[in-house]
């Protein structure tokens, strides 16, 4: 690898074809300004901006917004490619249009386009209403494929716990993501240590993983800050530089320690035999049961080392809903707990509030292979210039991808973050590199 390899050049948005809701007819789209593509973990769908200038009298003898007409909801497909040719093919939705500029030549239209997911979400008739009986993660299926109508492919990590709920009427976005919060993973984590999924979307489809699974993957790509020392040895094990790198602390400690990110109490009472509870971890004894992508926690000042910084108070569900068709049955586990409140909530806050410990803004070459979800392997200078960081390199998650073209360049934007500080493990050149 060398620095002049990097490309920017030969991005292409190879299809952009917008059709009308009201006549038997479409407009390519393809010679765009700008295009902007965007996954991310904490959204449930992708979104694309995409600015066009048109000039009068092309679309249906007016402008695109009249002759069109173009008014939101349009099928939209779009397919981009990077310089090696890998490719993202969505069909997506007009979510908003925005005028942008007009005058008697040219008109130029800014479109949000996102999925039909999350347009249907929206629709009374894709409410959640029924109840449900089982593991969490065959309800997410359960209401992406009945209440949301998608057809995509998914990709739902198995939960180790059930939980049973009545719909209520409310919007399936809103109930998987609820969901996310009550759920424990069956895999790269512990019951009673770890609990918390993300829920999001890719080109390649939907997601829903537990916070442990998502840092406990191999990294797929590494790259190196261009003026590291170790850019001018070893070079094979690096898919690419790092052309802009900006580095976000989001360890502010007082906040931290009011989110309960290290130590949380629980105290818990049970009406059915009146037990009361008090629950107290903090982040060390779940240590063994949680998979971090770093070393370790960040350690903190032993005077500040409270047994918790976080109370949360909770009236268990006991016999609320238990589990089986038959009235019977139902009977007979009117002691299960609905809600596994003491392996669940707390660990589940922690988690959450852990996710972004550390965080990292980079750009690089377009590579439209990368998603949201995955893990890279990055290596940074330290201030000396000598050697490589070993405190703020190592994987980190990709939490937002922003794949960006204008002018037939592009480039891509990664919002990356982890849960734990240090170097761990070794970067290696992956697949994706031609």
């Amino acid at each position: 690898m060398s620095l002049n390899k990097i490309k920017f050049e030969n991005c292409q948005v190879k299809k952009a074809i917008v059709s009308s809701n009201s006549l038997d007819s479409e407009v390519d789209l393809r010679k765009c300004i700008q295009c902007e593509y965007e996954e991310s973990l904490f959204n449930d769908t992708v979104q694309v901006n995409f600015i066009v200038a048109n000039v009068a009298g092309t679309t249906n003898g007016s402008t695109l917004m009249e002759g069109l007409p173009l008014v939101g909801t349009e099928d939209f497909n779009l397919v981009i490619a990077d310089p090696s040719d890998n490719i993202i093919d969505v069909k997506l939705n007009v979510n908003k249009v925005t005028p942008i500029r007009k005058d008697t030549q040219q008109e130029q239209i800014g479109l949000t386009l996102t999925s039909e997911e999350y347009i249907r979400n929206e629709e009374r008739q894709a409410a959640v209403v029924k109840r449900y009986d089982g593991k969490v993660s065959l309800h997410i299926e359960d209401i992406l494929i009945e209440n949301l109508k998608t057809e995509k492919d998914l990709y739902i990590d198995d939960t180790s716990n059930n939980y049973n709920f009545i719909g209520n009427v409310r919007k399936p976005l809103y109930v998987i993501n609820w969901l996310a919060k009550k759920s424990i993973p069956s895999s790269d984590a512990k019951k009673g240590d770890s609990a918390g999924f993300m829920f999001y979307e890719t080109s390649e489809g939907f997601h829903f993983k537990s916070i442990d699974s998502l840092f406990a993957q191999e990294h797929v790509s590494s790259y190196i800050f261009s003026n590291t020392p170790d850019v001018l040895e070893n070079t094979d094990q690096y898919d690419g530089v790092i052309v802009r790198m900006e580095l976000d602390n989001r360890m502010i400690a007082n906040q931290k320690y009011r989110m309960g990110t290290f130590s949380t109490k629980l105290i818990a009472f049970n009406p059915f035999n009146c037990e009361y509870k008090i629950i107290e971890q903090d982040a060390s004894e779940a240590d063994d049961g949680t998979t971090h992508a770093g070393k370790n926690l960040p350690i903190l000042n032993e005077k500040f080392n409270a047994r918790s910084t976080r109370t949360t108070y909770v009236l268990k569900d006991v016999g609320t809903l238990p589990t089986g068709k038959d009235p019977r049955e139902q009977v007979k586990k009117h002691e299960e707990e609905t809600f596994e409140v003491e392996a669940i909530l707390n660990q589940a806050a922690r988690r959450y509030n852990q996710m972004m410990l550390g965080a990292v803004k980079i750009d690089i070459a377009p590579n439209f292979s990368l998603h949201a979800g995955d893990c890279v392997f990055i290596d940074v200078p330290d201030t000396g210039g000598g050697s490589t960081d070993k405190f703020v390199s190592g994987k980190y998650l990709i939490a937002t991808c922003k794949h960006a073209i204008r002018a037939g360049k592009g480039v891509t934007k990664l919002l990356l973050i982890r849960d734990s500080v240090g170097r761990k493990g070794k970067p290696h050149s992956g697949s994706m590199v031609n």
